[in-house]
């Protein structure tokens, strides 16, 4: 088909956000209307999930460790999804990673950070309990614990921005979310064909390594080179659960294709402090999951079926996927 691409951005989640629609003549009041439709969904999700908001259901839950606490089913679903995935896995992925999170010095928005050293952890312990339950509308966190859904809460958030969409208009004929990197597509985009989105080497100034092409489904990126913080910026945001510190093992970076943006988000963080060998074992139990790992130095590894392509001379949406910003070329 041939159409445009309407688009809004915005600053939401502590990134920027960009939320799209293929659009025919005469489709400008539909499609307006499900942009604003993925912005007040996304918006909903900050609310209830962010932990640099006091207000929020998800600081509210963790003030309150040990104590059963009502809370939006947003933060229900969001937790459900979490607990999940740290199973899936195989606890790689962890919604409680909080307190080492902050002890790093990860305590406050990323551009609000101070420079300061690490605070010791006392009893480091990952894995920690939470309960959900999502008929009461209540959730409760194991006492000394607390939840970070910062990468999933993004992925969650553009997953349920992505549905809001096509609720809000059932013939969209496509759409885009992207929350700061993490992506969910559906349906065609204006220039017909797959999605097609560039993904960055960051060993090459951010240069595209190849393109995955998506004709729905999600993509997403964890990485150490970007958000990095601490004396001499040498701390990165990926918590290795084993120890509570920032990984020292792991790709530079990785990019997870997934059927949706929370699934591919929680895999990105589990995968970018795994080896390959375990990114291998953890994905076999997941065929519908893919990877592509850039190291440090050295060949990149795909792992899965990855519709990666290396040389894309057709238009595509070239995507940071560290920052989220895109455009077309």
């Amino acid at each position: 088909m041939t159409g445009g691409l309407h688009r809004e951005s915005f600053r939401a989640m502590g990134t920027i956000c960009q939320v799209a629609t293929t659009t025919g003549p005469g489709d400008l009041f539909l499609a307006s209307q499900a942009l604003a439709a993925a912005r007040t969904e996304v918006a909903a999700c900050e609310r209830v999930l962010s932990r640099f908001d006091a207000g929020s259901d998800l600081s509210r839950l963790n003030r309150a460790a040990g104590a059963w606490v009502a809370v939006d089913p947003r933060l229900i679903e969001a937790l459900a999804v979490a607990l999940r995935a740290r199973a899936d896995t195989r606890g790689l992925f962890d919604p409680t990673i909080l307190p080492a999170l902050t002890a790093a010095g990860y305590d406050r928005s990323f551009e609000l950070l101070a420079e300061r050293a690490p605070l010791p952890l006392e009893s480091w312990q990952a894995g920690a309990r939470i309960d959900i339950d999502p008929v009461a509308g209540r959730a409760r966190v194991e006492r000394g614990a607390a939840v970070d859904l910062g990468g999933i809460g993004k992925g969650f958030g553009a997953t349920r921005a992505l549905d809001a969409m096509r609720t809000s208009w059932p013939g969209l004929p496509g759409g885009l979310v992207d929350l700061g990197g993490d992506i969910a597509v559906w349906g065609t985009p204006s220039e017909g064909g797959p999605w097609r989105i560039d993904i960055a080497d960051p060993r090459e100034h951010e240069q595209p390594y190849g393109t995955l092409e998506l004709t729905s489904g999600a993509v997403a990126t964890s990485g150490r080179n970007t958000r990095r913080f601490g004396p001499g910026k040498m701390l990165h945001h990926l918590i290795d659960p084993e120890t509570g510190e920032p990984a020292a093992a792991g790709p530079l970076s990785a990019t997870v294709k997934a059927g949706n943006a929370t699934d591919a988000e929680a895999f990105a963080t589990a995968l970018g402090i795994a080896s390959v060998d375990a990114a291998r074992d953890v994905l076999a139990s997941r065929p519908d999951i893919a990877a592509l790992l850039i190291p440090h130095a050295g060949e990149p590894t795909v792992v899965g079926p990855l519709p990666l392509v290396r040389d894309a001379r057709t238009p595509r949406l070239v995507v940071n996927t560290q920052v989220g910003a895109f455009l077309w070329h």
